[in-house]
């Protein structure tokens, strides 16, 4: 259920890719209950494998984008929320063991567990964005995931953290300070774009999602409904293109259109006329294509196999793929035939933008490009924390959480 119109009014999400910059925000649906989801973007700049490179030129870049979505959506941006992508984000599984303050477990006694994994994680240059409870004991007994009413001794939780650097979320937050906005959270990517792509039935399964974006693939393991492992992998989109650039002697633009038209399962004896960097028409068909582009595959196979070994025969749903390299026509199977689990794309959808609820179907229905994954699920984890607190109202565990992390980002602005 969606929060309060009030609270989504002024709602921005914001994507700072190695490809495009992206804005997202609701929109009132004429003549429909509910909402649907808007995007702006433009190209990127100042970004390298999904971090910043070049402070300046991501800066000139985001105005850009800042300028046309207000045109487009009609109103001032000045807050947003930001995802937080690239090779410095850590994850992992921590356990932790207290004695009950009572004779049952309580909501109190959750809240202290939580506190003393997040006191006792090294702060050394890193802060914390995300801590998600997997599981509980009490005492000796089986794992469960809710607790509380049950009579005990001591509790142990296991929870998921994902951590990032931390001088470089202040160089994210500098970045959109500069540029006249206000962060109000950041996410990391992964789990981001897992929160509007991958159903609640293929978690139980067990499942893996890749985020194939422009600089990197973005990754998220999931076991028994919930996460596991988050991953990062130096190959992505912008490196096929960048090969069938220079393989084919053809400029950045041509090579996109080509990769999307072709990939590497092109329509028999299709061919397209290009021309080179040199000014000269040439045919290009499969024979041309696929001896480039089949290397990189391998190669970001090879990468995804070695992330996923420690989850082999635990993955029952198999890989889902999103993010603009997602589209390549070919590579879910060519990723099943390498990988020898399931393989199938997934298109981004908030679960209640139709009113359905429904993921599984909204993977088959979504109007929204898989390039759109990471933007849209950073709008849908904040409508969930904006849901939290109003039917919250109160000091629970939740908002103890997310009011300590926007105390540490208004320290930052």
């Amino acid at each position: 259920m969606l929060p309060k119109a009030k609270h989504l009014k002024h709602l921005f999400s914001l994507d700072l890719g190695t490809t495009k910059f992206c804005l997202a925000t609701l929109r009132e649906a004429p003549g429909q209950a509910g909402y649907s989801v808007a995007t702006v973007s433009v190209p990127a700049d100042g970004m390298r494998r999904g971090m910043l490179a070049n402070i300046e030129q991501a800066k000139a870049a985001l105005r850009t984008l800042l300028e046309l979505a207000e045109k487009e959506f009609g109103t001032d941006i000045s807050r947003v929320v930001v995802g937080v992508a690239g090779s410095h984000l850590g994850s992992r599984v921590v356990s932790a063991t207290r004695l009950l303050e009572g004779p049952v477990v309580t909501s109190q006694d959750l809240l202290a567990l939580m506190e003393q994994v997040e006191a006792d994680q090294p702060s050394d240059g890193r802060e914390l964005l995300h801590t998600v409870p997997i599981g509980y004991r009490v005492d000796a007994r089986e794992t469960i995931d809710d607790p509380r009413g049950f009579r005990g001794k001591s509790l142990t939780g296991e929870f998921f953290l994902i951590d990032a650097d931390k001088y470089y979320m202040k160089d994210i937050v500098d970045v959109c300070n500069d540029s006249g906005l206000q962060v109000v959270r950041l996410y990391s990517e992964p789990f981001a774009s897992a929160s509007v792509t991958v159903p609640d039935a293929f978690k139980q399964l067990g499942v893996a999602m890749a985020d194939i974006g422009g600089g990197t693939t973005d990754g998220l393991v999931f076991k028994g409904g919930r996460p596991v492992f988050a991953f990062t992998v130096n190959v992505a989109g912008k490196l096929m293109t960048n090969d069938l650039a220079i393989g084919l002697s053809l400029s950045h633009e041509v090579a996109e259109t080509v990769k999307l038209r072709f990939g590497v399962k092109p329509r028999p004896g299709d061919q397209m006329t290009v021309t080179d960097i040199r000014g000269i028409e040439k045919l290009v068909g499969e024979a041309d294509t696929n001896p480039v582009l089949l290397p990189r595959l391998q190669e970001l196979s090879a990468l995804l196999a070695r992330e996923l070994y420690p989850y082999r025969g635990a993955l029952g749903a198999g890989l889902l793929l999103t993010g603009g390299g997602a589209d390549v026509i070919g590579i879910t199977e060519y990723f099943q035939s390498r990988l020898h689990i399931p393989v199938a794309r997934a298109r981004p959808m908030l679960s209640d933008e139709d009113g359905s609820g429904s993921a599984e179907a909204a993977m088959a229905r979504s109007p929204h490009p898989t390039k759109f994954a990471t933007v849209i699920g950073l709008l849908n984890l904040e409508i969930g924390r904006l849901g939290d607190l109003e039917r919250t109202r109160k000091v629970s565990w939740t908002n103890r959480y997310i009011g300590q992390f926007f105390n540490w980002i208004r320290e930052l602005s």
